[in-house]
């Protein structure tokens, strides 16, 4: 009895450390993704103003640009975001699954992989599609230059005309507790798209000093706006994901040891019951 009351008084300690550990993960998490969720509503304004822009722009002077329309190359290039850690419940199972139902619509042998984080290294192994680059070494918040260095290799290679577009495969945050893997059109940019959420704007513009000067600098600053909102949106999901699987972690470790705890104390009891009735039994032995 003392050896199972021991056992259990270890496996006590242990599930008190792992409690204390996902406790603490869950509230750097959680930290982290309120930095993040701010970061996101600032850039959230700043993405749909330059949208708006954008759309009336188009709208207004049916501008054409070469960011607008597929190239005639045979490959897609699709940018994967992913984490660079585990431990986040089924944030990266549902990208991977995303990005499988997305191999489905497409010629596998013509699809190839950008992607950010870690993660997406497993993912590109286990669908058999070659990873040509990955980002792993972005801050824990995303920086805009991040996200400029990121945007010119995916120009680069669509400027090679080997590419028709550029898709990413990102994580939309809706709420601290639902969030879901989408699938946008990078490059070429949808403006069609833009217009059905765009505010109607009424202003006009001149131009200085000439209007493919403007669009190409309009365009660029978009495509950079809306890659660092998905960006943010991704990493908004991760944290909040994580948070969840702590506090899941957390709470079941809790039951755990509480389920330990009335182990431990039926142990205890029944070894003081053993103790009382050897006792009498050897008094009764005595006294006879």
């Amino acid at each position: 009895m003392a050896v199972q009351m021991k056992t259990i008084k270890e496996k006590m300690g242990t599930v008190a450390n792992i409690r204390k550990v996902t406790r603490a993960m869950e509230m750097v998490s959680t930290s982290k993704m309120k930095r993040t969720l701010e970061q996101r509503e600032k850039s959230l304004l700043f993405a749909e103003e330059a949208r708006n822009l954008l759309v009336n722009l188009h709208h207004r002077h049916h501008l054409d640009h070469p960011l607008f329309s597929e190239k005639e190359g045979d490959k897609v290039l699709v940018l994967v975001v992913a984490s660079n850690r585990g431990l986040c419940g089924a944030y990266n199972t549902n990208v991977d699954r995303t990005f499988g139902e997305l191999l489905e619509t497409y010629d596998r042998e013509k699809v190839e992989v950008v992607g950010v984080g870690k993660e997406v290294q497993k993912i590109a192994l286990r669908h058999n599609v070659p990873l040509i680059a990955n980002f792993e070494e972005f801050s824990e918040i995303y920086e805009a230059d991040e996200a400029r260095s990121l945007l010119n290799f995916l120009l680069e290679k669509f400027s090679t005309n080997e590419y028709k577009k550029v898709l990413i495969v990102y994580t939309e945050f809706i709420n601290s507790l639902s969030f879901r893997p989408r699938v946008r059109s990078l490059i070429p940019l949808n403006v069609d798209e833009f217009e059905l959420s765009a505010k109607e704007d009424e202003r006009d513009y001149l131009f200085e000093p000439s209007k493919v000067d403007v669009l190409n600098y309009v365009v660029d600053y978009v495509i950079l706006t809306v890659l660092y909102q998905y960006l943010l949106e991704s990493l908004a999901s991760e944290h909040s994901s994580r948070v969840m699987a702590m506090k899941n972690a957390s709470d079941n470790a809790q039951e755990m040891l509480e389920g330990l705890v009335v182990s431990f104390n039926r142990a205890r009891q029944a070894a003081i019951t053993q103790e009382i009735a050897e006792i009498v039994g050897a008094l009764s032995a005595l006294s006879s």
